[in-house]
């Protein structure tokens, strides 16, 4: 536990109303992740409002050797919380002011406690015709920041790439408390309009660092348009490869902003399964015969257009590549969608990950979901399918998974959601012993984890790059020579005479 004569002094920087030892609230932070379970619990819960608050309490976390972990909002779906018990946990959420949006340079500055919900609101409001770049699905009390700094996926991600790929630059608090501004914010007076600055890029070193190298204060993000024509087409398809191929097709047209899909599970993923259970709802021609019909397959594409014309164009355009297909012995459709679903797709920011925490909650049980992310080669799309397929029923997992497009089909995220019992040690387990076992598989296949757990992919991704891994943590050291920032994620600070 953190002394009190620390806790104390940390008071004085922020203010005693910011500071919290309780344990209650100490442990409601670690019951946000939804991308990993190894979390602990942090000694003190700080708020600071600054970036001089910020210095002050990174310069005397580092003179005193006390570890921090910085997050934004903690539902981003990262790994924010602490990988050892204790320390302090830097809680961002009071930095939420919108600083700057330049609609000529095409760019925002936000702090990191800016919400999904708070900025598409304002835009909504303020800047209609412009798109911030929120993750789809996410919570609305989500990080902006959070979600960039995770190499998370946005609205646009089909279209314009991860939401990293449009950061233009970071205003960054060392460990040591010295402040860094990456791209040509670097420049004393330029404005954040081009991420690669005066010299090399800077700004990847912060990004996908889970808080290990400092703690990011500001950020500035590329906005793009918002079509006022937008509509969503649903196709379905016999298998996986069609899935893969048919939307390869498309999306080499560079249609769809948002693409994204999987096997029929996701229907049922998003109820209980023991209603589903009882209503015998858990085979796919049971879904036919009493429901509706549910393709083997399914992908959404959301298309927007300046023009109506332009809209149809594009539609009509996957209605051919969709009957080439057909003609050559495919059994790929355009599905009609009810308009209930379709306002649910649409609607930003969107809550349609949530109800997954339910699918194995019981009257006696509570539920739990845990998403596993994984970025390949979009011509691997139909082979990560099989695999989710083959392993997860070993585990005792309904082959939930979900795949989308990143930059039309460039690359997939493929991502197993592992409904399971949180309260329930052997499921738990089980959760560790597929994500460990297809770990291995996806890595076999050059795939990689783009939001690795601490003590899962962290260490068997570098592993298998010791080079990497070694510069990584020169990087590390230099930036953080005492190892305060989130020590043991990355599989960081647990080397021999590190601190």
């Amino acid at each position: 536990m953190i002394e009190e004569k620390h806790v104390n002094v940390l008071k004085t920087i922020v203010g005693e109303d910011f500071v919290t030892t309780s344990k209650p609230i100490r442990v409601s932070y670690i019951a946000k992740s939804i991308m990993d379970i190894d979390s602990e619990t942090a000694d003190v819960i700080i708020r600071p409002e600054s970036v001089e608050e910020i210095q002050e309490i990174l310069k005397y976390a580092n003179e005193h050797k006390i570890p921090v972990t910085p997050q934004s909002k903690g539902l981003s779906g990262g790994t924010a919380t602490p990988t050892i018990p204790g320390g302090i946990l830097l809680d961002l959420s009071r930095m939420d002011k919108i600083i700057e949006v330049d609609l000529d340079s095409r760019y925002m500055v936000v702090e990191p406690g800016v919400t999904n919900g708070q900025i598409w609101g304002y835009f909504r409001e303020h800047y209609p015709e412009w798109v911030p770049p929120i993750p789809d699905g996410a919570p609305s009390e989500g990080s902006v920041v959070g979600n960039t700094l995770d190499r998370g996926f946005s609205v646009v991600t089909s279209k314009y790439g991860p939401q990293a790929d449009l950061c233009l630059g970071l205003e960054v608090v060392l460990p040591t408390g010295e402040v860094l501004k990456t791209g040509s914010w670097a420049l004393p007076g330029a404005k954040p309009f081009y991420r690669w600055g005066i010299g090399p890029d800077m700004t990847g070193l912060f990004l996908g660092a889970q808080g290990t190298m400092g703690v990011i204060t500001k950020l500035a993000t590329q906005i793009v348009p918002h079509m006022p024509y937008i509509d969503l087409e649903l196709l379905g398809f016999e298998t996986a490869q069609e899935l893969q191929d048919i939307s390869l097709d498309i999306l080499k047209q560079e249609i769809g902003v948002m693409v994204q899909g999987g096997p029929w599970w996701l229907v049922p993923g998003v109820r209980q399964r023991e209603e589903l259970e009882k209503q015998g709802l858990l085979d796919i021609d049971a879904w036919r015969q009493k429901k509706y019909y549910v393709p083997n397959y399914m992908m959404n594409f959301e298309i927007w257009a300046k023009t109506e014309p332009e809209l149809q164009e594009q539609k009509q355009t996957i209605k051919e590549i969709v009957e080439e297909w057909r003609n050559k012995g495919a059994k790929a459709e355009i599905l009609p969608i009810h308009p209930k679903a379709k306002a649910t797709r649409l609607k930003k920011p969107n809550k349609i990950a949530i109800p997954y925490a339910s699918y194995e909650r019981t009257s006696k049980k509570g539920g739990g979901f845990l998403f596993i992310t994984w970025y390949l080669p979009w011509k691997d799309t139909a082979e990560f399918c099989q695999i989710c397929e083959d392993e997860m029923p070993k585990y005792g997992f309904d082959p939930i998974y979900w795949v989308a497009s990143i930059k039309n089909g460039r690359d997939c995220i493929g991502m197993p959601i592992v409904c399971y019992s949180a309260q329930d040690p052997e499921s738990v387990k089980a959760v560790n012993e597929f994500d460990k076992a297809t770990s291995e598989i996806f890595l076999d296949r050059g795939w990689l984890n783009y939001r690795p757990r601490k003590l899962v992919h962290a260490p068997m991704m570098y592993e298998r790059a010791p080079d990497y891994y070694n510069m990584l943590v020169k990087f590390k050291k230099l930036l953080d020579p005492n190892g305060i920032m989130h020590p043991g994620s990355l599989n960081m600070n647990f080397l021999e005479g590190y601190p």
